[in-house]
């Protein structure tokens, strides 16, 4: 999404994250009066009693109470806008687990090359398309996410035969209220039918004494999303328009304000994104909650009946977001632990739940590399990465080869019926002749006939 003036700018293009017109969200007004009540300075003219809304105090660690804790700090803001400090104060943790760089082919010196670099499968010629794709500059191409499902059904057909989503655009729930189109990615694929393995052990698999509902099936529901990271980039360098000056003039005061803005987004560490933790929440949320209804404001309540919204039954879950880096061509998988403690946070923010050993819940997101290049042993390299949980039980020692025998000998054996009609052609082409040319023929042979008889004695 290019920066351009108001008059003159294209429209932006929906998977680069079209949100530049977005204002920051606001806290609703009822829960605002009750966390920084108004004093006032003049006497009223009257003195008749006033129902004064009583000041309810968060618990300590709670949302609410982080809120109050940074007045001057713009943080209930929609998560496009989310710096590292909400990844401090949200309690997110990012640990980087070793590469996922097994298995490689062995290339031997004097070999010769491979049956798919000699000859091609189709399986091979789709990945390599995909992967080419995907690692286009975003600045000049937009993101293919056609190339992204195409590559993900090709390696693992099983595992991703859910639904997949194009620039999904996820609620976000917090309190009482709903706030639509808060967390965006490029492509997002659903849990596939129950009689998947992904469905048994992706859900209620993290540590924390939460037991999954039998009757909770997330067929359908978020699994895993893509983002491309260099999207992501280009969306918060290019977020901020500068209006021009009077007469078209370039307004350097404002531009280099800007400027400065879309620098406080980034992160100082490009792999612990706080855009990451937001997308994990509203992936989570999504199966817990139900999506809203169609509106005009952007944020609403989902509850309005009399007292406080039910409390979901929330359970611990994991979750997948994968992105790749295009310097080191590689793919970056990252692992989201979302608690059901943590998700209580979001849904009461007056509360601050506590783990076992005391301390605010937060959310842990495990992230590993995984080398893009080969394309042989890919899929088990990016299985090792996915898991089990996910992909099914396999053998990551044997590498997939992407050739089919059976099609190669379909493909021979049609090579053969094509070479012995073009034979026939051939052959015939000179066997069809006038007679004339018969004639000079048969002349040629008997003048022949005495030179062989010659060399014959």
């Amino acid at each position: 999404m290019v920066s351009q003036s108001f008059s003159s700018g294209p429209p932006p293009r929906r998977n680069e994250f079209p949100i530049d017109d977005i204002p920051p969200t606001q806290i609703p007004e009822e829960i605002s009066t009750q966390l920084f009540p108004k004093t006032s300075i003049s006497p009223p003219l009257c003195r008749r009693r006033r129902s004064v809304a009583p000041i309810i105090r968060p618990s300590k660690d709670s949302i609410y109470d982080i809120l109050h804790q940074h007045p001057g700090t713009s943080l209930f803001v929609r998560p496009f806008l989310w710096t590292d400090q909400h990844t401090t104060l949200l309690g997110a943790r990012f640990c980087e687990l070793p590469r996922c760089d097994t298995p490689l082919p062995n290339n031997v010196p004097g070999s010769p090359p491979s049956r798919g670099h000699v000859r091609p499968s189709p399986a091979i010629k789709t990945l390599s398309h995909s992967l080419s794709e995907m690692l286009l500059p975003v600045s000049m191409f937009p993101v293919n996410a056609e190339a992204v499902t195409d590559l993900m059904s090709t390696l693992w057909p099983a595992a991703f035969s859910g639904k997949s989503y194009r620039s999904p655009e996820l609620p976000m729930f917090f309190g009482d209220r709903v706030y639509r189109d808060a967390a965006r990615a490029h492509v997002m694929w659903s849990y596939p039918a129950s009689n998947s393995p992904s469905i048994h052990s992706s859900v209620g698999s993290v540590s924390t004494g939460s037991s999954t509902p039998a009757g909770h099936n997330p067929a359908n529901l978020p699994m895993m999303c893509y983002i491309n990271r260099d999207s992501l980039l280009h969306m918060r360098q290019n977020i901020f328009r500068v209006v021009p000056g009077p007469g078209q003039t370039s307004n350097e005061s404002v531009r280099r304000l800007q400027q400065a803005r879309s620098k406080a987004l980034l992160p100082a560490n490009s792999d612990h994104d706080a855009q990451f933790m937001a997308i994990f929440l509203a992936m989570a949320q999504r199966h817990f909650y139900k999506p809203p209804g169609p509106a005009v404001q952007r944020d609403t309540r989902w509850w309005t009946a009399e007292g406080p919204p039910p409390r979901p039954d929330f359970h611990d879950m994991k979750l997948r977001i994968l992105t790749h880096e295009t310097d080191t061509a590689d793919f970056i998988l990252y692992t989201g632990h979302v608690t059901a403690k943590f998700l209580e946070r979001f849904h009461d923010p007056f509360k601050a739940p506590l783990d076992d050993d005391g301390s605010v819940p937060g959310l842990k997101i495990e992230y590993t590399r995984i080398p893009i290049w080969p394309i042989l042993g890919l899929r088990e390299r990016l299985g090792k990465a996915l898991g089990e949980d996910i992909v099914g039980p396999f053998d990551p020692t044997i590498m997939e080869t992407w050739y089919d025998d059976e099609a190669e000998k379909e493909a021979h054996k049609n090579g053969k019926r094509k070479r012995g009609a073009l034979s026939e052609v051939f052959n015939g082409s000179f066997e069809e002749g006038t007679d004339d040319e018969s004639g000079l023929l048969s002349v040629k042979r008997k003048r022949l006939a005495p030179a062989l008889l010659c060399r014959r004695d």
